[in-house]
């Protein structure tokens, strides 16, 4: 026999709830309070900072480590900055070694510098300068040219890989002299700068 579900008392007593029946609520979990911090500073454009840059991700996880010590959290940033590209003038490749060989041999006679290429799209054809100034490619591929060789031009696109770390919390002069005191002991130039917490919530290309 269940117990009796009384819920008020007579009189002036007003009305009891029992704890049956309270619905309780749960806390609110430390992630999504987090995560609503996050969005509340990303709307009020808030400054976050971004450390760096780094050549390496174990040199970033270093760091990253070092920073935590002193209770400053990080995620690691890859930055992809695309360079300047540079221009091959070669020979096109030739049906075999052997004959890719007599036509170095050709060159070499000649004074002309040139090297085999081995691997690649262009194996077994002929190597002769790689540019990082276009007009010296085109003056040098002219030349060939007039030398009797079919010079050709191939554009080469380079990029380089950076790594920061980014600091999600909202930037102010104590966790800047926590940050300060750790880079203090690099013997690179890595730097702390303030961004807006909206870019590093968006994922999008940093700096």
């Amino acid at each position: 026999m269940g117990s009796p579900r009384v819920t008020s008392v007579g009189g002036d007593g007003g009305t009891l709830t029992l704890l049956s029946e309270i619905k309780l609520v749960p806390e609110q979990s430390k992630k999504e309070f987090e995560s609503e911090e996050r969005v509340e500073k990303v709307n009020k454009g808030a400054l976050c900072f971004l450390i760096g840059p780094m050549e390496g991700e174990d040199q970033a996880a270093l760091l990253q480590k070092d920073l935590l010590e002193l209770q400053v959290e990080t995620r690691i940033h890859q930055n992809t900055i695309q360079l300047a590209p540079e221009y091959w003038i070669y020979l096109e490749p030739l049906d075999s070694r052997k004959a890719a060989i007599i036509k170095l041999k050709e060159l070499q006679v000649r004074k002309i510098d040139s090297y085999l290429i081995a691997q690649g799209e262009l194996r077994n054809g002929i190597s002769l300068g790689l540019f990082r100034n276009i007009d010296s490619a085109k003056a040098l591929q002219s030349q060939r040219v007039r030398q009797g060789f079919d010079a050709k031009m191939k554009e080469l696109p380079r990029e380089k890989v950076e790594y920061w770390l980014l600091s999600e919390d909202e930037a102010n002069v104590q966790l800047m002299g926590r940050i300060d005191s750790v880079l203090a002991g690099q013997k690179n130039n890595i730097e702390a700068r303030q961004i807006f917490c909206k870019s590093v919530a968006s994922g999008g290309e940093l700096p």
